[in-house]
């Protein structure tokens, strides 16, 4: 919030920007929030939680928190007991002077599970109207009990929806399905540049078929710089069969020793390396601009393929009816279940799209190899699928998502976008709330 660039960005007569207080998750919270997750977990809801747990802990730690589990349910304690409990427990001057500063309205959030979660407990605590607009796919299925319960939430398609009511026993009428705003930019490509003029920009040659590998964060998928090693040697010797040149999209989070293993593929032929965007000091370490959000549409759409590793680009492709191919292989001596990315593929969010035919996973380098040339070839391949994937997840693909996002919130508070002049200025002004700010 204190950076120049964010407050020239955003810089409106209507927003205030104003640094977050630095909070700890202190003793009792991080109990209370362990127990809510134990009572959750021992549900196994979702498949997800299922296939996490048992990557993360033993039989006997599975064991004893389950039966920790158990002896809260029989003593009546549910996970909204304890979310009313952490409320009433809270307290903090930082935030609490801020509220008396501003006296705010309403509370927009998109982090459920941060430290940004603490300005939500002071508004619960307050009776201040809290709206979560959650800022991913996999939130609800993926990432535990709700760490406080909104007033409202708004998500992207009917199948978040039916995972707050199914997963959270939130209130149905308290639910908005709104699409995905940051598709927004992605329903009129012809604003994009041309092809000449991208593959110009990333030193590509036109001539040449693309194929893209968007990397995942170093953490989730450490094997991919030998991935992509054995794509580009089977593409230089010919196992590709159509012409063809890589861009490797590197993930924000790729820095360090990470980010060194891919510096063998410098000043190679027909490769290159695209950085994310612009990196910055919050939570993912990246703050893309306009630019970076229009550069990664235009790859998405320029791209003949596009390979990644369970990750949320497959539908920044799938937008544009780019065929995608999901790598679930390490690339070398095959994992047991539990430790190989084919695991990722059975997460519940990610599991949805793999059925609906709509992304093609690989468990071998032959396999990769094959999809990559059947696609080239023929892209109209599994075409049904994706646009299963676009109507089931994406809502509407209209450019409005924004706008019905901003209805929705503005009719939580007993407003309308009807009521505002200048409506332009309201679809058209970006606002990043993210751990990094906080606005009134």
């Amino acid at each position: 919030a204190r950076q120049p660039y964010f407050r020239e960005e955003f810089s409106s007569k209507r927003l205030i920007i104003e640094p977050l207080p630095k909070t700890r998750v202190r003793f009792l919270e991080r109990r209370l929030k362990n127990l809510k997750l134990y009572l959750w977990s021992k549900r196994e809801l979702t498949s997800t939680f299922q296939i996490k747990r048992k990557a993360q802990f033993s039989g006997w730690g599975l064991f004893w928190r389950d039966r920790v589990a158990r002896v809260l349910r029989w003593a009546g304690v549910t996970e909204e007991k304890i979310s009313g409990w952490e409320i009433a427990l809270f307290h903090s001057r930082k935030i609490s002077r801020l509220y008396d500063r501003y006296s705010p309205d309403a509370v927009l959030f998109t982090k459920l599970f941060s430290t940004n979660i603490h300005l939500v407990k002071e508004a619960k605590r307050r009776g201040i109207k809290t709206i979560c607009f959650l800022e991913a796919w996999d939130n609800l299925s993926s990432k535990g009990p709700l760490s406080v319960i909104p007033d409202t939430i708004l998500v992207w398609n009917e199948f978040m929806k039916r995972e707050a009511i199914e997963y959270h026993a939130f209130p149905q009428d308290r639910i908005h399905v709104v699409g995905i705003p940051q598709f927004d930019i992605y329903h009129e490509p012809a604003k994009f540049l041309s092809r000449e003029q991208f593959f110009a920009r990333h030193g590509l040659d036109c001539k040449l078929k693309l194929i893209t590998y968007a990397v995942a964060a170093g953490e989730i998928a450490p094997e991919e710089p030998e991935v992509i090693e054995q794509l580009y040697q089977a593409m230089m010797s010919g196992r590709i069969e159509t012409p063809a040149q890589i861009l490797v999209r590197l993930h924000p989070q790729t820095r360090g020793k990470y980010l060194e293993a891919f510096q063998r593929f410098k000043n190679r032929p027909r490769i290159t390396v695209q950085q994310a965007g612009r990196v910055a000091k919050i939570q993912d370490g990246w703050d893309p601009s306009w630019d970076d959000m229009i550069r990664l549409g235009e790859t998405m759409y320029h791209s003949n393929v596009v390979l990644n590793v369970a990750s949320t680009i497959s539908l920044d492709a799938i937008a544009f009816d780019t065929p995608v191919v999901g790598v679930g292989f390490e690339g070398g001596e095959r994992r047991d279940y539990m430790e190989s990315y084919r695991r990722y593929y059975d997460y519940t969010h990610m599991n949805r799209i793999v059925k609906s035919g709509g992304l093609r996973v690989v468990r071998s380098f032959e396999e990769m190899i094959k999809a990559v040339n059947a696609y080239l070839v023929d892209p109209s391949l599994d075409a049904a699928g994706r646009e299963k994937v676009r109507r089931e997840q994406f809502y509407r693909l209209d450019g409005q998502s924004a706008k019905r996002a901003a209805r929705a919130i503005l009719s939580e508070m007993g407003l309308s976008l009807d009521g505002i002049s200048d409506e332009r200025t309201l679809a058209d002004e970006r606002i990043n709330l993210d751990n990094s700010s906080f606005s009134c």
